[in-house]
């Protein structure tokens, strides 16, 4: 099964929907629900995705729904070293650094974000688009088929 590291964006564009990105959002969190893919998250992720459900959803609302998304991620830690391994990449955004390293823990296959600076950086493991990834998940599965 393949690790996928879910950037923030995708994350919050699935729970305050955004019209533009909704779709493949919600699809990649489906597919890490039924276990298509093993999705996770790092855990300084969680306090940006919790900030911006608190202001559209409420503060009960917004806890429910991580509690959800618990069920269906796992949770990457960080320890002191990650952060200075991302401190010395040569990722220019600290956050899509720590991103890159908590792939790097778990032998990701891919991460997941929209984000444009993102994706065209030097990271060491691979960040694709969600489009990108819906279409690899469903090659393979037509591959296994």
């Amino acid at each position: 099964m393949m690790n996928v590291v879910i950037d923030s964006s995708i994350i919050i564009d699935a729970l305050k929907p955004n019209p533009q990105f909704e779709t493949d959002a919600q699809e990649i969190l489906r597919l890490a629900s039924t276990k298509t893919i093993s999705g996770f998250v790092g855990a300084n992720s969680l306090t940006d995705i919790y900030y911006v459900l608190r202001k559209a959803h409420g503060i009960a609302k917004s806890k429910e729904m991580l509690q959800k998304l618990l069920l269906i991620l796992d949770v990457i830690g960080l320890d002191p070293m990650d952060c200075t391994k991302a401190l010395a990449s040569s990722t220019g955004d600290f956050e899509d650094a720590i991103v890159d390293v908590c792939a790097q823990k778990i032998s990701a296959d891919f991460i997941v974000s929209r984000d444009e600076d993102f994706i065209t950086e030097n990271t060491q493991v691979k960040v694709i688009t969600p489009s990108q990834l819906i279409l690899t998940v469903n090659s393979r599965k037509r591959i296994l088929s």
